[in-house]
């Protein structure tokens, strides 16, 4: 039985625990001789072909697989004190997991589990974690992309769309799809669970595509650089606000007039470009945002008049609730509650202080320097610019609109 991943060794009897890089290697479970019911894990990686082997018999404390549905398990070993943190293909890990799991109880066939695979052996013919397809004619129709991998460039390939087996790689970290036709995005692609990279710049974005991927739980909590630049966007969606890790958001060279109140909602992000589109204003929800760069050069930014739209009734039972709800940051989606529940709550906007408001709000136009959400700004003109600002009551209005009641 071999598994290929990628290990990292902790070595439990240091001071402080040594935690040695992330390595390429080969698992494999086996036997030394014929004679011997022993049964070993022998580690390899590029670096040390000669391997190193773990006793498996009263030699394993604890298989730790709280996470194995998404690639990962830890094995835990008395002699040496080390800890194997395990990251794969999910079927795959869970094979080899449940094979060792029948080792331990000694219930596996010994017979499956060939001496050979103790024998050190040239790492040569590990699949490939990296894919560049760089024309169509290349692209594995047939054979597939190797369930290893890790990092897929489909890169001016002419596709129209993601195809099954690409939402297949639960490996996949990086997504490359730049510089093709794709106007759809299946929902699917939200599930791939170690998903970090997604490149979807020089598409059809424009042409009518369904967001509901970004609702996904995986993308929502491991994206953290996603580029959408070139599609003709008009609109960005409300969802782009859920993506709790993102720290690079690229959205130049669209069409986009105006941006979600969402966007202030991405408390990671550290790199926004905007640049060449048609801004005339920002949300007001970003002045929480502390970016390192801020690119919006090449808009259009309009003055606007500093008047209040107000619109102060009692709110709503359900204005209410939802208001409530938010404040909470508990995760939502159509699994959970009625899909008309999740669309009234993604349309939220956010008061300066960061509290959400529906149909009861006051709206104002203010302009602020720039340097108040960014520490580098990139700008073609003036860098003081409009925000559209949303305000859950009279008291923020005092306190962020500097305007005395």
């Amino acid at each position: 039985m071999k598994l290929y991943c990628n290990v990292e060794v902790n070595n439990r009897s240091a001071p402080n625990v040594v935690r040695k890089k992330s390595q390429r290697s080969v698992l494999a479970i086996g036997r030394q001789t014929v004679k011997s019911d022993d049964l070993f894990i022998l580690w390899q990686t590029l670096q040390n072909k000669q391997g190193v082997r773990y006793k498996i018999n009263c030699n394993v404390s604890q298989i730790f697989t709280k996470f194995i549905n998404e690639g990962k398990a830890t094995i835990r070993f008395l002699e040496p004190p080390h800890d194997l943190v395990i990251q794969s293909d999910i079927i795959q890990l869970k094979s080899f997991i449940h094979t060792l799991k029948l080792a331990l109880s000694k219930k596996v066939n010994l017979s499956v589990l060939t001496i050979s695979n103790l024998n050190p052996k040239s790492l040569s013919a590990i699949p490939k974690i990296k894919v560049v397809v760089n024309k169509s004619s290349d692209y594995p129709t047939l054979e597939g992309f190797p369930r290893t991998t890790e990092e897929l460039y489909l890169v001016g390939s002419n596709r129209l769309s993601l195809d099954k087996q690409i939402l297949k790689l639960q490996s996949l970290r990086i997504l490359n799809l730049s510089s093709n036709r794709i106007s759809s995005i299946p929902k699917e692609l939200g599930y791939l669970q170690h998903l970090q990279e997604l490149n979807l710049s020089q598409n059809l974005l424009n042409k009518g595509t369904n967001w509901v991927w970004l609702d996904q739980g995986p993308i929502k909590s491991n994206l953290k650089l996603l580029d959408i630049s070139n599609n003709l966007l008009t609109t960005l969606p409300e969802q782009i606000g859920k993506l709790h890790a993102l720290i690079n958001l690229k959205a130049s060279k669209n069409m986009l007039s105006y941006l979600p109140q969402s966007l202030g909602k991405l408390s990671k992000l550290k790199y926004l470009d905007l640049s060449k589109n048609n801004l005339e204003y920002m949300p007001g929800s970003t002045r929480n945002l502390r970016l390192a760069l801020l690119d919006v050069s090449e808009n259009e930014f309009r003055r606007t008049e500093s008047h209040l739209m107000s619109n102060l009734d009692v709110p709503s039972l359900t204005e209410s609730a939802a208001r409530s709800f938010l404040k909470t940051r508990h995760p939502y989606d159509a699994s959970l509650i009625p899909v008309t529940l999740v669309k009234f709550l993604d349309n939220a906007k956010y008061c300066m202080c960061g509290n959400p408001c529906f149909d009861c709000y006051i709206r104002k136009f203010m302009e602020f320097h720039l340097s108040i959400i960014a520490n580098s700004v990139k700008s073609s003109e003036n860098v003081t610019v409009p925000f559209d600002c949303y305000f859950c009551s009279i008291s923020c209005l005092s306190s962020y609109g500097k305007i005395q009641y």
